[in-house]
C-alpha cells in the first residue's frame, strides 16, 4: 500500500438515488495510458531516492573498507621492513666477525695451514705465435 493511499479518508456514502437507465448515466474515464498518476510518480521518485541513497552508502563503505584494508597493509609491510632491518643489522655483525684478519688466522692454524716466509714469483715468457 503506498503511503498516500494509507491517509485518505474513506469514501462518503451517497444517499441512495434511482438508478438511472444506463445510457443516461454519466460516463468516467480513466486516464489515458500516456497519462501517469500523482501515486505513481511519487512512488518512483522516492525509489530513485532510496536507490540513489543506497547506492551512494554503498560506494561510502566500499571506499572505507579499502582505506582500512590498506592501512592493515601498510602497518604489515612497515613490520616486515623493520624485521628485515634487524636481520641485516644482525648479518652485518656477523660479516664483520668473519672477516676479523685474527678470526681467519686462527682458523687457518685450527686446519693445519702455515704462514709462508717467501711467495715464489714464476714469470711468464713471452711465446710467439707460430705460423
Amino acid at each position: 500500500m503506498i503511503a498516500s493511499q494509507a491517509v485518505r479518508a474513506a469514501p462518503r456514502r451517497r444517499a441512495a438515488l434511482p438508478r438511472q437507465p444506463h445510457a443516461a448515466r454519466p460516463v468516467r474515464r480513466r486516464a489515458a495510458a500516456g497519462s501517469v498518476t500523482w501515486e505513481v510518480r511519487t512512488f518512483v521518485a522516492v525509489s530513485a531516492a532510496i536507490a540513489f541513497v543506497f547506492l551512494l552508502a554503498m560506494l561510502y563503505l566500499s571506499q572505507a573498507t579499502a582505506v582500512s584494508t590498506a592501512g592493515y597493509e601498510v602497518q604489515r609491510l612497515g613490520a616486515v621492513r623493520d624485521e628485515l632491518r634487524r636481520q641485516n643489522a644482525l648479518l652485518e655483525v656477523e660479516s664483520a666477525r668473519l672477516d676479523a684478519p685474527a678470526r681467519i688466522e686462527a682458523e687457518a692454524k685450527r686446519i693445519g695451514l702455515v704462514r709462508v716466509s717467501t711467495i715464489p714469483v714464476v714469470r711468464i715468457e713471452a711465446v710467439a705465435a707460430k705460423r
